[in-house]
């Protein structure tokens, strides 16, 4: 079992949440006033859209790509600052949730890394992501979430909703929505559990992003969580979909091979190529930006190779 981040020290039904019927006592749980609350309920226009580069980590548009470039830009709704700390608020609170093994991101204190290292020493992976994740988890998966299974009044209910909900679904750029995507399939996230362990597999969860491995996955288990993601109103992005035997996987960008991890040969060959560009450098500062780089991404694999589940044989 890795260790459960600080802070992390109750049940889902230990949250303060649980049987809210007072907006007033969500008021002070959100450690605002009622009528800061308010203002927050009547404003509109309360986020402003941007459009991020899905590769290039800087990258950002304000205004909407050209239709033969929006393929490489996502959507980005950021909330104001009012409403960000209410949602920051939401978030910090669930996560203290103690999070199962099997859950990687969004857990504060376990990384990518983590994710890939729990599946060294497997001989097969399948690899699967569920297309639209936060589009696709709508505002009725977070009433779902409140009312039913932690009982809060409908009034109350409505106002969480509309706090973490935009256009009818969980908006990329809030921060609660990571963590409010897990919550609100959290039924289907515990069937997936049960399916891959009762079939002697192990798995994680990073995000969208769905891991199986093992000795043998027999394509029954599989459909049987696809048919559970389906079930509850989400989809398998087909073209995502990987099944590898007895060979190196990718898993969340690292190399799983054997017994251990390791970087995947396209952040080799990077780190190859800023060693190159590094000598022939000119000027103190381009060569300073370069050794910054450089030192990132050999920290980076340090971290990487150094993840494992047990020692390689």
């Amino acid at each position: 079992m890795l260790p459960l981040p600080n802070g992390s020290q109750y049940a889902l039904r230990d949250t303060p949440f649980f049987r809210l019927r007072s907006r007033k006592k969500l008021a002070e749980i959100l450690l605002v006033s009622d009528a800061a609350l308010q203002r927050v309920l009547n404003e509109e226009n309360l986020y402003e859209r941007r459009w991020k580069h899905k590769k290039e980590k800087d990258s950002w548009l304000n205004f909407e790509p050209k239709p033969e470039v929006s393929h490489f830009y996502r959507p980005i709704d950021i909330p104001d600052k009012g409403l960000k700390s209410i949602q920051s608020r939401i978030a910090k609170l669930f996560a203290k949730v103690t999070p199962p093994d099997w859950l990687f991101s969004p857990v504060k204190g376990r990384s990518y890394v983590n994710n890939a290292a729990r599946h060294v020493g497997a001989r097969a992976f399948w690899l699967l992501d569920i297309a639209d994740y936060f589009p696709s988890c709508t505002d009725n998966n977070v009433a779902h979430l409140f009312h039913t299974r932690l009982e809060c009044s409908p009034d109350v209910t409505a106002i969480i909703v509309k706090l973490i909900t935009l256009c009818g679904c969980l908006p990329q750029g809030s921060p609660c929505s990571p963590i409010m995507a897990y919550y609100s399939n959290h039924t289907m996230w515990l069937k997936i559990s049960e399916i891959v362990t009762d079939s002697g597999l192990t798995h994680s969860v990073y995000a969208d992003d769905i891991t199986i491995s093992g000795n043998l996955i027999k394509k029954e288990v599989i459909w049987n969580i696809k048919a559970t993601v389906h079930k509850h109103g989400l989809r398998i992005k087909a073209e995502k979909e990987l099944s590898i035997i007895d060979s190196p996987a990718d898993i969340t960008g690292v190399i799983v091979k054997g017994g251990r991890t390791m970087l995947p040969n396209r952040q080799l060959k990077r780190l190859f190529e800023l060693r190159g560009e590094r000598q022939r450098a000119k000027g103190s500062l381009a060569k300073a930006a370069l050794d910054s780089q450089i030192a990132g991404r050999l920290a980076q694999q340090r971290q990487v190779e150094h993840q494992y589940r047990h020692p390689p044989s």
